[in-house]
């Protein structure tokens, strides 16, 4: 099996040790906003928020973005009646996925003044959008990461579209099937993928110089790289050499390392700020529940159920980005309804 020479960089370590200290937040409630519950998927530098909403169980509402300033706003489709938001530039440019009128679900990229765009497929009926980098100039170009069906839907690729919206094949590592989920402002991809003959499913780094570079696993048969920041860092998971637990994992100056759970057999890293500080979500102790966690290098993974204050209400579950002024968006409960949440640093 090939194995990586991609190493990352270490000046976030640096950068991490001189501040980090132990850090509070306070829950801001983004509501079930007109729906019935709300998938929180992602949230830039200026912390704008998009996702996904549903009216009821059966009924989903199109992609969401919020801000602070002006609430909840709707992007509308591709024609179909549902959409969904993964990932924000910080220049407000959002990607997802849309019911299209062909029947298939595209790709899509939306601007404000421009509108919702399908960025079309590798030939097959489906393609999805999962990440957009950002740069100084936000208003121009930036690259997107996801996955598309190939002709006649025999296989799963990752792909890349450039700032010219052209999609870009990624191909595997050698298997049938690859899907990419991360990008960072170098344009470098991160993803998993079949191996040869599909014997295992590996995460990956991609760029333009190296091509698709096997990042390996923890010892177990499936792994997936979920985020990758401006230093190189990688964040996902893998399972284990018995493949019965899975863990949150980052990749880190050529090494994989376990980031270990809440106390269960579960977890998994979903995304990395520019600070190395890593967030997701873990099953605690006898697999009974999952809360959303922060790993640093210093503190190790906690419970951000403990970084709130205790009469909050809130149940924190999941943890699905974190920005670089370390403002952290997930999903919980609260009152005994899933909502979304955004925790801002209390000494910020």
């Amino acid at each position: 099996m090939r194995r990586a020479s991609w190493t990352g960089f270490s000046l976030v370590l640096v950068l991490a040790s001189t501040a980090e200290a132990q850090v509070r937040y306070q829950p801001t409630d983004l509501g079930r906003l007109e729906g019935n519950s709300t998938d929180a998927k992602g949230i830039n530098d200026p912390s704008h928020v998009v996702g996904s909403s549903s009216a009821s169980a059966e009924t989903a509402l199109p992609a969401l973005l919020w801000t602070q300033s002006s609430g909840v706003h709707h992007l509308d489709t591709l024609g179909g009646g549902n959409s969904s938001g993964q990932g924000a530039s910080d220049g407000s440019q959002v990607v997802g996925y849309a019911d299209a009128t062909d029947g298939g679900s595209h790709a899509f990229i939306y601007t404000k003044a421009t509108g919702m765009r399908d960025l079309g497929t590798l030939g097959g009926s489906n393609s999805q959008a999962n990440a957009i980098n950002s740069d100084e100039d936000t208003d121009g170009p930036n690259q997107i990461a996801g996955w598309s069906l190939v002709s006649e839907d025999t296989a799963q690729h990752a792909v890349v579209w450039d700032g010219n919206h052209k999609i870009l094949d990624l191909g595997t590592l050698g298997g049938t099937n690859s899907q990419a989920y991360g990008v960072n402002c170098d344009g470098v991809v991160v993803g998993s993928s079949g191996t040869t003959d599909d014997a295992t499913t590996d995460a990956f780094v991609w760029d333009q110089e190296f091509g698709m570079q096997d990042l390996g696993t923890l010892g177990g048969s499936i792994a997936q790289a979920a985020a990758i920041n401006c230093s190189g860092q990688v964040v996902g998971f893998s399972s284990l050499p018995d493949d019965l637990e899975t863990h949150a994992f980052l990749y880190t100056n050529g090494s994989m390392k376990d980031l270990g759970t809440l106390g269960g057999g579960y977890s998994q890293a979903t995304a990395v700020n520019d600070l190395g500080r890593v967030v997701g979500f873990s099953n605690t102790a006898g697999d009974r529940e999952t809360h959303a966690f922060l790993w640093t290098r210093r503190q190790g993974m906690q419970d951000l159920n403990k970084l709130i204050p205790a009469n909050s209400g809130w149940d924190l579950q999941a943890a699905s980005s974190i920005n670089n002024r370390g403002r952290i968006f997930g999903v919980g409960r609260i009152k005994g309804q899933s909502h979304a949440f955004v925790l801002i640093p209390a000494s910020r």
